[in-house]
């Protein structure tokens, strides 16, 4: 007889400019989870954007083996360029459970948003202060993958933000102190997404691009389900761009501090993290150039808590952690 697929097996996907990573969790413990990566042919996905979702489709399809095979439960990121954290008032008669239907009963009256039809959560950080957050994200990039995911007899039932992944995946392995601010930079090849976190919320979340060539990396079969990649430019070339980051950090922790927080706020750490193989370098650079604790989450740290798993699939795990 066919047996049942285990409610909790589920593929975790990552789609960026330049790769494909999927985590596929093969029942409830990340031990008996595998995972697959291949390199995302240029033009297929830039900044983000799905802009040749027929190719995309095709790769998908040809790979849906190694995505767990059909009618396997997926979830996914939403795009870093398309999402918005935004604060707004609220009457204090509104209870924290009501508060989604507030703001869509509100969205372009007294709520505004640069999108149309935005996806949309909403959380209390105080209650009865008359102020709450909301993650808001445009839907088109959203239901893009979606579609495709459905179109190859996948399952979509999640889409989550990466910034929330890594938080679930630095708290499951306890490196969060509730009374502390973090700064966490994640880290990519051609992007870098920074949040600040205290006191269990959210309180900032900024994308940045990082302008380099991709076609300048080269990726690396490491094995058929791994893939590598290295810089074939001037490595010094690389380094300046990842330098304007760090300024921009700093300039972003001043804000944060001085003119959202009058001076009584500031970040105490930053985490850094990311598939850029650059990253112990730029521990390196922020530890030169900023005052305050650098802690990387590399690849020992990750093998330590996730044995077979590297720094790369950080974001993966914690979207892999999400209970849905």
């Amino acid at each position: 007889m066919f047996k049942p697929k285990n409610k909790q097996s589920h593929v975790s996907i990552e789609i960026n400019d330049y790769v494909l990573r999927a985590l596929v969790m093969k029942g409830s413990s990340l031990e008996q989870a595998t995972i697959f990566e291949m390199e995302l042919p240029k033009g297929i996905v830039d900044e983000a954007t799905v802009k040749d979702e027929m190719e995309l489709f095709n790769l998908l399809k040809l790979n849906l083996p190694k995505l767990g095979g059909k009618k396997q439960s997926a979830r996914f990121f939403v795009p870093d360029p398309t999402i918005l954290l935004k604060s707004f008032p609220h009457p204090s008669d509104v209870e924290s459970t009501k508060l989604k239907e507030y703001v869509e009963m509100e969205l372009g009256q007294s709520i505004h948003l640069p999108f149309q039809e935005p996806l949309i959560d909403v959380y209390d950080p105080i209650e009865g202060d008359g102020q709450a957050m909301m993650f808001a994200a445009a839907p088109e990039e959203v239901h893009k993958i979606k579609n495709l995911l459905l179109d190859i007899d996948l399952k979509p039932d999640a889409a989550d933000i990466r910034a929330l992944c890594n938080l679930r995946l630095l708290d499951h392995m306890q490196l969060l102190q509730s009374d502390k601010t973090y700064l966490i930079a994640n880290w990519l090849i051609n992007e870098l997404s920074i949040c600040i976190y205290s006191n269990g919320h959210v309180d900032f979340l900024r994308y940045q691009p990082i302008e380099t060539d991709l076609s300048l990396w080269k990726a690396t079969n490491i094995s058929e389900s791994e893939v590598d990649f290295s810089y074939t430019g001037e490595n010094e070339d690389y380094r300046m761009l990842l330098a304007d980051q760090v300024l921009e950090l700093d300039r972003i922790m001043n804000f944060f501090k001085f003119s959202l927080h009058k001076g009584e706020k500031s970040v105490d750490e930053i985490v850094v993290m990311g598939d850029n193989p650059f990253l112990a370098q730029i521990q390196t650079v922020l530890q030169e150039n900023l005052p305050l604790p650098i802690r990387i989450v590399n690849s020992g740290l990750i093998e330590h808590h996730f044995p077979g798993f590297r720094a790369k699939h950080a974001s993966l795990l914690g979207l892999a952690l999400k209970v849905v």
